[in-house]
C-alpha cells in the first residue's frame, strides 16, 4: 500500500470504523433473534408455562443487569475492543446454550449465564458507537441501531424458516457460532473509546481527587449532532445526575416494550390466535423489520423534528400497535401491529443513549447508567408479564407495556438536545 493509502487507513482506525461498529450491532441483534424467534419452540422443549417461562426469561435481563455498570470501568483499564471481544464471544455462545436446557430452570440458569456477558456486550458497542459518533461529529448511533435491527430481520427470518421447515433447536448454537465469529472480526477495528486516551496526554504526580461531587474539567467532549464536537469546560459531575435517571425511564420504556416483542410476540400469535409457530417467528420479523426501518430514517428524523417529539409519536404508535394485536383477534391485523409496534420504539433508545452521552462530564459513564436503568425492563418485565399472563391472559398481560409506553410519552422531553444543560446535579 503507499504511503497515502497508509495515512488514509490510519486515519480511519484514529477516527472509528462505523461499518466496524454496525456489524458487531447487527451480530448482537442476529445472535438474539435467530435464538427469541424460537421461544414457542423452547417452551415446549422445557415443558414451561407462561409463569415459569417469564421466570426463566428474567435470567437474561438479571445477568445483564448485573454486568453492566461495571462495563465502563472494564473498558477504562482492558480497552474497547478486548472488552468487546471478550463479552462477544461467551454471550454469543451463551445465546447458543439455551437450546440444550432439559427443563426450565436450566434455562434460567444458561440465560443468567448468558446475560452477563450480552449486557457488557450491549453497553460497549454503544460506548464505542458514541465514541465514533464524536470523532466523526456526525450522527451515527440511529443508524448503528438499525444495524443491530437488520442483524435482528435477518436473525428472526432465519428462525422463522427454520419453525415453517419443522427444524430443531440445533439451528440455535449453529446460528449463534456463525454471528460470532463475524462479530469478533469487526470488533479488531474498534478504537479506544475514551477521549482522554488519544486526544489529550496523561498528567503526571496529578493531586488526589478530593470528596466533593464535582471534579475539575477533563478533555470531554459533546457531539450535539448540529456541528463539530465541543469541549467541555467548568466542573462536571463525578455521580449519577437526574437527567440520566430520567432519559434511563425513558430508556426502560422503550425496553420494556421491546422486550415484550422478543419474549413474547411469536408466543401471543401461537397461543392465543392460533396461529402456527412459523407465522408466529414472521411476525416477528415484521417487528424487527420497521424497527429496522425506523432507525435507518431516524437520522433524517431526528433532524427534523427532534428526539423528543419522535420518542412522543413513537411511543402513541407502539400503544396502538399492541392495542390493536391484543384486542383483534385477526392475524391480519396482527401483522399490521406488529409492524407499527416495531416502528413506535424503533428510534427511542438510540435517541436516549445519544442523549447521555451528551451530558457534560460523564460520557461513558452516563451512557453506563442508562443502560442499567433500561435493562431493569428485562428483569421485571418478562416475570411479571409471565405472572399476568397466567391470570388475565397473555393479550391483557401486554396492557402493562401499554402504561409504561405513557409514561415514556411524559418523559421524552429529556431527550432534548441540550437538555442536559444546566441539569447535572449529582444525585447524593
Amino acid at each position: 500500500m503507499d504511503s497515502a493509502g497508509t495515512r488514509r487507513t490510519g486515519a480511519g482506525l484514529r477516527h472509528g470504523s462505523p461499518a466496524a461498529v454496525a456489524v458487531v450491532f447487527a451480530t448482537a441483534g442476529f445472535v438474539m433473534a435467530q435464538t427469541l424467534a424460537r421461544v414457542p419452540a423452547l417452551r415446549d422443549s422445557v415443558g414451561a408455562s407462561q409463569a415459569e417461562l417469564g421466570l426463566a426469561l428474567v435470567g437474561g435481563g438479571l445477568g445483564s443487569l448485573l454486568a453492566m455498570p461495571h462495563t465502563a470501568r472494564l473498558i477504562e483499564r482492558f480497552g474497547n475492543r478486548t472488552v468487546t471481544t471478550v463479552a462477544l464471544l461467551l454471550g454469543g455462545l451463551g445465546w447458543g446454550s439455551v437450546a440444550f436446557a432439559p427443563n426450565v430452570w436450566v434455562l434460567g440458569g444458561l440465560l443468567v449465564l448468558a446475560g452477563a456477558p450480552v449486557g457488557v456486550w450491549d453497553v460497549s458497542m454503544n460506548i464505542q458507537g458514541s465514541r465514533v459518533e464524536q470523532l466523526r461529529s456526525r450522527t451515527l448511533m440511529p443508524y448503528l441501531h438499525a444495524a443491530f435491527s437488520a442483524g435482528a430481520v435477518l436473525g428472526a427470518s432465519v428462525g422463522a424458516l427454520a419453525a415453517w421447515q419443522g427444524v430443531g433447536l440445533a439451528q440455535v448454537p449453529a446460528g449463534a457460532v456463525a454471528g460470532v465469529v463475524v462479530g469478533l472480526v469487526a470488533a479488531r477495528r474498534f478504537v479506544p473509546a475514551d477521549p482522554v486516551q488519544e486526544d489529550a496526554p496523561q498528567a503526571v504526580d496529578a493531586p488526589a481527587q478530593t470528596s466533593s461531587t464535582t471534579e475539575p474539567a477533563s478533555t470531554e467532549y459533546v457531539d450535539t449532532h448540529l456541528g463539530s464536537a465541543a469541549p467541555v469546560t467548568g466542573p462536571v459531575p463525578r455521580s449519577i445526575t437526574r437527567t440520566e435517571l430520567l432519559i434511563g425511564l425513558v430508556c426502560l420504556a422503550a425496553a420494556l416494550a421491546e422486550g415484550a416483542a422478543n419474549d413474547w410476540l411469536a408466543l401471543l400469535l401461537v397461543d392465543v390466535h392460533q396461529a402456527p409457530a412459523g407465522f408466529g417467528a414472521l411476525a416477528f420479523t415484521a417487528f424487527n423489520l420497521t424497527m429496522m426501518v425506523g432507525r435507518l430514517l431516524g437520522g433524517p428524523a431526528t433532524s427534523r423534528w427532534g428526539r423528543a417529539a419522535l420518542a412522543r409519536a413513537g411511543g402513541a404508535l407502539a400503544a396502538v400497535g399492541i392495542l390493536a394485536i391484543t384486542l383483534v383477534p385477526s392475524l391480519e391485523v396482527a401483522l399490521v401491529a406488529a409492524l407499527l409496534w416495531g416502528l413506535g420504539v424503533s428510534t427511542v433508545f438510540p435517541a436516549a443513549i445519544s442523549a447521555a452521552g451528551e451530558i457534560p462530564g460523564r460520557g461513558n459513564r452516563a451512557i453506563g447508567v442508562v443502560s442499567t436503568v433500561a435493562y431493569g425492563a428485562f428483569l421485571f418485565g418478562a416475570p411479571t408479564i409471565g405472572l399476568l399472563a397466567e391470570v388475565f391472559g397473555l393479550d391483557r398481560a401486554l396492557w402493562l407495556v401499554v402504561g409504561f409506553l405513557a409514561l415514556m410519552v411524559a418523559l421524552s422531553g429529556n431527550l432534548r438536545s441540550g437538555a442536559a444543560d444546566g441539569q447535572t446535579r449529582s444525585i447524593q
